[in-house]
């Protein structure tokens, strides 16, 4: 199993109801074209430890294994999705993504 965990920064100007459907864009490409993605979540940071150094939201995905992450990750719409939905409401574009996965 891969847990693939996004970390995202969205400017402050950007309404919450274009952020959540930007994200839901991606989560939708679970049931069209990249069923190999097994779950999908995502929310807003709702830490009191004010440690998120600007990350607001975070999405997690869950895969098989890295071949099926790997699906996702060179998909086309996933790749649109990011470039043309995520990246233009961020404070400093893919500066202000992190990309973590692990093997569990």
């Amino acid at each position: 199993m891969i847990k693939h965990i996004v970390l995202l920064a969205f400017s402050p100007t950007v309404e919450e109801s274009k952020i959540k459907k930007s994200i839901e864009k991606l989560g939708a490409l679970r049931n069209k074209e990249v069923p190999e993605i097994l779950s999908f979540s995502y929310g807003k940071n709702c830490s009191p430890e004010s440690l998120d150094q600007g990350f607001n939201y975070a999405f997690v995905m869950e895969f098989a294994n890295e071949k099926t992450r790997d699906i996702y990750l060179k998909s086309v719409a996933h790749k649109a999705i990011a470039q043309n939905e995520i990246l233009p409401l961020l404070v400093n574009g893919i500066q202000s993504a992190i990309v973590l996965d692990y093997k569990c």
